[in-house]
């Protein structure tokens, strides 16, 4: 029961309006149902009430839109109740990783959620849902599209994103900044710019070259690994923290990677 107070003090929602707050919210899951079958969609689970706190991944995480979610079709769909900023319809067959993770709110709550990650138009994209609803809508979501469900206990297992500068490394050895734009570890790949990956299967080393902000600021990035011919290719990133990417890197990697570390160089 303090779990379900904090969760509601988190969506604000509290007192007798919670007995309303249930009422118009299972009356817009019922519309949503009604409205996808006067479409003609096959709905092949749901929907059910659930909050999206967004179509990208975060560090922290606001209250989020209430909506209902379900399977219409082939597809994994989402309505929200007031707002549709976050609506949205996902193929099932750009579903990549579906995740059970533990995510933080404000108020210094914490919920359980299903992290639905998908490759779109747009880039990487990961929808995140919590609700009482969402342990059987991620197993239907599983069968339907025949992933497994992971489960990251009481963390996640993505690391990010962050603001950060990729860089170029000339024939001499320097490195030059190219553009600035968002890093991301996803489960399975590394992220700039939600479109540019390197698979973590591919990577060889890592290198964290410290500047003059010392081990915490202003540190490079680097990783080594082997593009689709085999070719051995390197890049790099100018990221706050470096050290710790490097870290969750390992973490997620299936491979014996190593992490060196120095001061920035000049490579042969």
């Amino acid at each position: 029961m303090a779990v379900i107070g904090r969760a509601m003090e988190a969506l604000d929602v509290g007192g007798g309006g919670w007995w309303w707050q249930r009422r118009r919210r299972r009356a817009h899951v019922i519309r949503v149902r009604t409205a996808w079958v006067r479409a003609g969609l096959i709905v092949r689970y749901g929907p059910v009430g659930v909050v999206c706190h967004g179509l990208r991944p975060r560090r922290t995480y606001g209250r989020g839109v209430f909506g209902a979610a379900g399977i219409a079709g082939d597809a994994l769909a989402f309505e929200g109740q007031g707002s549709g900023a976050f609506n949205a319809r996902v193929a099932l067959e750009q579903v990549q990783r579906l995740s059970l993770v533990t995510i933080a709110l404000p108020a210094s709550c914490r919920a359980r959620a299903l992290a639905v990650h998908y490759d779109s138009p747009d880039g990487w994209r990961v929808a995140v849902l919590s609700g009482e609803g969402v342990p059987e809508l991620a197993e239907a979501l599983s069968g339907a599209s025949a992933l497994p469900l992971h489960d990251a206990g009481e963390g996640r297992d993505d690391f990010g994103p962050a603001r950060a500068t990729r860089m170029i490394q000339d024939i001499y050895g320097e490195w030059t900044p190219d553009h600035e734009g968002a890093l991301y570890l996803a489960p399975d790949r590394l992220l700039f710019e939600w479109r540019e990956a390197i698979p973590l299967g591919a990577m060889a080393r890592l290198d964290v070259y410290h500047g003059s902000g010392g081990r915490r600021m202003g540190a490079l990035l680097r990783v080594e690994y082997a593009a689709p011919d085999g070719a051995r290719l390197a890049a790099g990133f100018l990221v706050d923290h470096a050290g710790r990417w490097a870290e969750a890197i390992v973490r997620r990697a299936d491979l014996p990677l190593a992490v060196h570390e120095g001061r920035k160089r000049k490579e042969s």
